[in-house]
């Protein structure tokens, strides 16, 4: 993956598990691909034999992941959902660009539903006959940082066809307990396992956004709620929750080790 000039970025056929290589334009304000994008990404192309038919792309963002699926020659058409106009606008652009624009349809919508009413209507029209939801979801607010991938399980069964799959990036530090935990809260969803993964990197505590993950996550746990997971810096057979993240880091600076991931779910109904 390079930069190239005008806020555009090459993708080879590496960063696609060997699809294509695409030009992705990321204009100011519209979302910036991310390490869980990347892995996102190849996770499309190294288990293409899973993806066919009509597939929703949620939280499209630029549309990176829906114009890499639709490189398999068994999708026939993606239709992405974002709740920023300015990632809509590029992910349009980026789909002609590209050259598939005619298998691709972009959406402004809150989660599963459409602003318009047109186009509540045309995603209708698709219930109980999507086959697969790509899915990179940002951390949620006022919850656990886990709240838009419950959301895209439990929203996606009136649209998926039995048999049909989610790829759902789910980073390491949420820990095991969430995963499987949405088969529970989702029904007719069943944990499929991992399909890809980063080698460990720092979840960098140097930067503020990330730092206040950590305090929240610690709060959640002190709350009640499940342990987050992270790797130990300066020990690989250790494993620390939050606390004792947030902990070790304030204490020396270093930064506990995560990976970013990519897992599926089958829906089984």
């Amino acid at each position: 993956m390079t930069i190239t000039p005008k806020n555009t970025v090459h993708l080879t056929a590496a960063d696609t598990g060997g699809l294509a290589e695409l030009e992705i334009h990321q204009p100011p304000g519209a979302f910036a691909l991310t390490p869980a994008s990347r892995i996102a990404l190849q996770t499309i192309g190294l288990h293409h034999h899973l993806l066919a038919g009509v597939g929703l792309d949620w939280g499209c963002g630029v549309g990176c992941l829906g114009i890499t699926a639709v490189q398999i020659p068994t999708v026939s058409h993606v239709i992405g959902l974002d709740i920023d106009p300015a990632n809509i606008a590029a992910a349009q652009h980026n789909a002609v660009a590209n050259g598939v624009a005619d298998r691709l349809t972009f959406f402004l919508a809150d989660s599963y539903t459409p602003f318009a009413a047109t186009d509540q209507a045309a995603l209708a029209a698709y219930a109980g006959h999507v086959q697969f939801i790509l899915a990179n979801p940002p951390t949620s607010e006022g919850d656990d940082g886990f709240g838009f991938r419950r959301q895209v399980l439990a929203g996606a069964r009136p649209f998926m066809k039995p048999g049909g799959v989610v790829f759902l990036s789910v980073s390491y530090q949420y820990g095991r307990t969430r995963i499987h935990r949405l088969t529970q809260e989702a029904p007719g969803f069943t944990y499929g396992g991992l399909l890809a993964s980063t080698d460990w990197v720092p979840f960098d505590m140097q930067r503020p956004d990330l730092y206040h993950c950590v305090e929240l996550y610690a709060a959640e746990e002190q709350a009640g709620g499940p342990l987050y997971e992270f790797r130990h810096p300066a020990a690989a057979d250790q494993i620390l929750n939050a606390q004792s993240a947030l902990a070790y880091f304030q204490h020396t600076g270093q930064s506990p080790l995560s990976q970013w991931q990519t897992h599926l779910f089958r829906y089984e109904k």
